[in-house]
């Protein structure tokens, strides 16, 4: 028997990769195993919408993954062979603003996000386990007792380990055997007809700003789309005629192509990882039994339509990961862990059925979109590829969440939209908006003059609650609560006092920025004249936000389970 861990990951793609470093950055030990003997290499899942990209700067991940990624492509619909008949986008994006960091995706191929993300992973100290299976677990008062099964070589029998956890996450796949052994449904259906056949290529010689696209999905369509590293393409096939046998070798696959497209000088190379998608569509019962939690694929089953998966996947497991990490702390009450389904469950239903509508537009050729309703949809490719702004998941939302507090006077409208705001006025519940520029001015004795610019995104991390403080004109932030504020930061949070300009004000130990051109007091809905205080819990959401200090202390006093206020209960 190992030694016990606090948390076991099953599953080493982006969902148990996430949540491993998440919980790293939260100093809680984890083990991370994957029954595979080596990674993935498919292309698999490529789009990176905006809000994931937030999170992975929250996590210290971005600037690595930008690294291998490449921008938003225009869609080139081909005649024969290298005839472009038109060229356009076919995803929408957001408008240029200091509150949205990333207006627009980026595309990266999941094998070599999975990289990146096992770099970071061994840079904290930890490392992801290949060829180590989980056989079965049963679950106690205070842990779950797992076997494993370690392969360390093709000519030698497995070994057995037994490992005791705290809590586990199952990110092992739609076909992983935790979310069977838990007893829960798979709710949905597999439509064995639609099929999408996949594959990595390397071509040369193609234009690598584009998407290129031959065919139609009314009969076949043929895709290839560049990723990194050059001459990596990924290849999209689907439609009614497409074979009942797919190939499985370069050969197959330049056939296939080539009947296709009509194209006689487009050479398709080292084609690997080719792969059969049938349209699975389902979604667990329930996201978690006792302690342990599913996430991504584990609990939910979609159409690769829209680019919504993989996102939606990582950003399950950032929800659990800091909330198991309080938890484990001892600084949140076990209760938080049940607000673990309460907020995704929502947001995961509505991501199946626009990625599922999205699917039914290009297999069944369905004219209007509901996601677009005031656009018809052309019959031509590109207006079934269209992607809605929606799609960014910038509007992703926790507003009816237990654990989110807000005094706008207008949070008795419960109504869930999980996928988009329901109203221009900011509520808890919402994602925290970026501004900038900020000067920080923290140490520099009010000196604007020696200050450098920050957003304030850059000041959000994952391992705690950021209080932001923004104090009314007259400056004025009470000392006694501030200095009571001091037990919450002691523990799970950072305070941060944004001013609109740089003038005198009583002074507090904390990080101070000016707002020089208004953009937080904006974003933020914040009038000068009364000030607000707001805290951004470790997943970029608000999670609290009033005119008055006592806000705060009530939505900690909610994470940790008391019904008084935190700052005078634990003094």
């Amino acid at each position: 028997m190992s030694s016990p861990v606090s948390v076991l990951i099953v599953g080493a793609g982006p969902a148990g990769l996430i949540a491993a470093i998440a919980l790293l950055k939260n100093h809680i030990p984890i083990r991370i195993i994957e029954k595979r003997p080596i990674p993935h290499g498919g292309v698999r899942g490529t789009a990176i919408q905006p809000r994931t990209l937030e999170l992975f700067a929250f996590l210290g991940v971005l600037d690595d993954v930008l690294a291998v990624s490449t921008p938003p492509f225009l869609m080139a619909m081909h005649g024969v062979g290298r005839e472009v008949l038109k060229e356009t986008r076919f995803e929408e994006e957001a408008d240029e603003s200091p509150h949205v960091p990333y207006p627009r995706s980026v595309h990266v191929g999941q094998h070599v996000l999975e990289r990146v993300l096992r770099e970071n992973i061994d840079k904290l100290g930890a490392r992801v386990e290949f060829g180590v299976e989980l056989v079965s677990f049963e679950q106690h008062a205070e842990q779950v007792v797992t076997e494993l099964s370690i392969s360390t070589s093709e000519h030698t029998p497995p070994s057995v380990e037994t490992l005791e956890c705290t809590y586990m996450i199952a990110a092992d796949g739609a076909k992983g055997r935790v979310r069977r052994n838990l007893g829960l449904s798979f709710l949905g259906e597999t439509k064995e007809t639609e099929r999408m056949f996949t594959a990595n290529v390397e071509v040369h010689g193609l234009d690598r700003a584009q998407w290129h696209m031959w065919g139609s999905f009314s009969s076949a369509g043929f895709g290839l789309k560049p990723i990194s590293p050059e001459p990596l393409f990924q290849v999209q096939a689907l439609g009614p005629d497409l074979p009942t046998d797919l190939p499985r070798d370069t050969k197959g696959v330049q056939e296939l192509f080539n009947s296709i497209s009509g194209a006689k000088d487009i050479e398709l190379l080292n084609a690997s990882w080719t792969s059969e998608w049938r349209a699975n569509i389902r979604l667990a019962n329930a996201l978690s039994v006792g302690r342990v939690f599913l996430s991504g694929d584990a609990a939910h089953s979609h159409s690769p339509a829209g680019g919504q998966g993989e996102n939606t996947a990582m950003q399950d497991s950032l929800n659990i990961a800091w909330k198991l990490a309080l938890a484990l702390q001892g600084v949140a009450a076990p209760s938080l862990l049940d607000t673990y389904q309460v907020e995704r469950m929502p947001v995961i239903a509505e991501m199946l059925s626009l990625s599922t509508e999205l699917h039914t537009l290009a297999f069944h050729r369905i004219r209007t979109s509901t996601l677009d309703p005031e656009k018809p949809q052309d019959p031509e490719t590109q207006e079934i590829m269209h992607r809605p702004r929606r799609l960014l998941q910038l509007g992703v939302n926790y507003r009816w969440s237990p654990i989110v507090i807000g005094d706008h006077g207008d949070d008795t409208n419960t109504e869930k939209d999980p996928y988009g705001q329901g109203s221009a006025t900011l509520r808890a519940g919402d994602r925290a908006p970026d501004a900038r520029p900020l000067l920080d001015i923290t140490g520099a004795d009010n000196d604007i003059h020696s200050t450098r610019p920050v957003s304030l995104h850059s000041t959000f991390t994952v391992d705690r609650h950021t209080i932001l403080i923004f104090p009314p004109t007259s400056g004025v932030v009470n000392t006694i609560e501030f200095a009571a504020l001091q037990q919450i930061v002691a523990r799970m949070a950072t305070v941060t006092m944004i001013l609109a300009e740089a003038l005198e004000f009583e002074g507090h130990n904390c990080r101070t920025l000016v707002d020089v051109e208004r953009t937080a007091y904006l974003g933020y809905n914040v009038p000068e004249s009364t000030g607000a205080f707001v805290v951004v819990r470790p997943d970029g959401i608000i999670g609290a936000y009033g005119r008055d200090m006592g806000i705060v202390f009530q939505y900690f006093a909610t994470m940790t389970g008391h019904s008084s206020r935190l700052g005078a209960r634990e003094s």
